[in-house]
């Protein structure tokens, strides 16, 4: 792997069979290695590229929320602590390649899509990024980003800020983002931290390990999701299992009646989900008191 492409002999001239030709530098090995091991992200990813665009394109009518951040810092982890998953954890560079997506039920039956993406790393080589395109767009089509810190990192700051640059770089910069201070359970520097919590003034400490705060975590999310509430009175074609099947799993319906032809329906929902309703172009959409 790449974590482990600075091991080997002392650098220095080597000498041997095979591989390693006489007088090759410990660095000229290294680079080789990493070479190769860019090649097998590059073909692994080729084969991922296609199947994902078309599997965004299906999730138009939910809401998404898409994990970014520095490699390493607890994505994996906290989706299968949210979503009782059992997404692929470990601690390497690249071991999350392709998006896992699982769906969160985050409140009265509310459900959103919850996505983990391939780590960030610093100075990401353009070749790379351009092969990482259909992992990266799960977050360019995401409506919320969680911007996941591992605060127990000596590195933590510049992590942080590779990241945000990543996400410029990728067209979210505008993006509605909350930043996840994870692995508050095991910060190693206490004035580091309160520095953190400084810059980040609404991020949410957790720790996706023992669970700590995460109830506060689903809290914040679903203040992002709901946006607020509104009462509607939708009616809509009886025979348009669609967007009964969307109102039934994202929304609260106080009411409901029948006529020949049609259902109408009094709901409650988030502000920001009405874009989505009015995908599903329901006969008539009305606001009305509770």
């Amino acid at each position: 792997s790449v974590a482990g492409a600075g091991g080997g002999t002392a650098a220095g001239a080597v000498g041997g069979i095979g591989t390693r030709g006489t007088g090759e530098k410990q660095l000229e090995i290294d680079r080789r290695i990493v070479s190769k091991r860019i090649t097998e992200l590059k073909k692994e990813l080729a084969g991922i590229d296609s199947r994902r665009i078309r599997e965004i394109g299906t999730r138009k009518e939910m809401f998404k929320i898409c994990l970014v951040g520095y490699t390493n810092v607890g994505k994996s982890t906290l989706i299968n602590a949210l979503t009782g998953s059992d997404i692929y954890v470990a601690d390497r560079l690249f071991a999350t390649l392709d998006t896992r997506t699982r769906q969160w039920a985050i409140e009265g039956g509310h459900k959103v899509l919850l996505s983990d993406t391939v780590g960030f790393i610093r100075n990401l080589p353009h070749q790379l990024v351009a092969s990482f395109k259909a992992t990266l767009e799960e977050a360019v089509n995401a409506d919320l980003l969680l911007h996941i810190v591992d605060v127990s990192s000596g590195n933590v700051e510049s992590q942080a800020e590779n990241a945000k640059k990543v996400l410029e770089e990728i067209g979210c910069k505008e993006k509605n983002i909350l930043v996840v201070l994870n692995k508050a359970d095991i910060v190693k520097s206490q004035s580091q931290f309160e520095l953190l919590q400084t810059i980040y003034p609404d991020a949410i400490c957790i720790s996706a390990k023992t669970g700590m705060n995460l109830d506060l975590l689903k809290e914040k999310v679903l203040q992002i999701y709901a946006g607020g509430e509104v009462v509607l009175r939708v009616t809509a074609d009886a025979a348009d299992g669609r967007i009964q099947s969307f109102i039934k799993s994202s929304t609260t319906v106080l009411k409901q009646s029948f006529s020949d032809s049609t259902i109408t329906m009094d709901i409650r929902l988030g502000k920001n989900q009405l874009s989505q309703l009015h995908r599903f172009k329901p006969v008539k959409i009305e606001e009305i008191e509770e």
